[in-house]
């Protein structure tokens, strides 16, 4: 995921066929989903691919699938078989971090009550026993 410029989750919505400097190629129109890595990333995404050849982009139409694209010079997303990835482990490996601010406040409340704590033991002025050296 590192190599690559975006990574989305979607579906193949309509695939139809080109032809690129004489070379054959297959458009690929993409519902995102869920956009994992990449800026300017449209809705649907637009992917080429090779046409006839081991690399060919085949997935199944309308099935979640995680893509992980490169940006051609031209403007254009290229995908191949090899950036076909499983969506589930696509966005466990790169998605976004959740619960941020929950985990903030619970981090502050618990700080709050163990000082409430520790300044009502020091007004009390309560020590606990603990073990150590015997006494003579």
């Amino acid at each position: 995921m590192d190599a690559a410029d975006a990574a989305v989750v979607g579906r193949v919505v309509e695939a139809r066929a080109g032809e690129l400097r004489g070379a054959p190629v297959r458009l690929l129109t993409v519902e995102v989903d869920q956009r994992v890595k990449g800026r300017g990333l449209d809705d649907p995404l637009v992917v080429r691919s090779p046409a006839r050849t081991d690399c060919d982009l085949d997935v199944p139409e309308r099935v979640a699938v995680g893509l992980l694209l490169e940006l051609a010079p031209d403007g254009a997303w290229l995908g191949t078989a090899c950036s076909v990835v499983e969506a589930g482990a696509l966005v466990a490996a790169g998605g976004e971090p959740r619960g941020g601010p929950i985990k903030v406040a619970l981090g502050l409340v618990i700080l709050a009550l163990v000082l409430a704590w520790a300044v009502l033991r020091l007004r009390r002025g309560t020590r606990p026993q603990l073990p150590g050296p015997p006494r003579p």
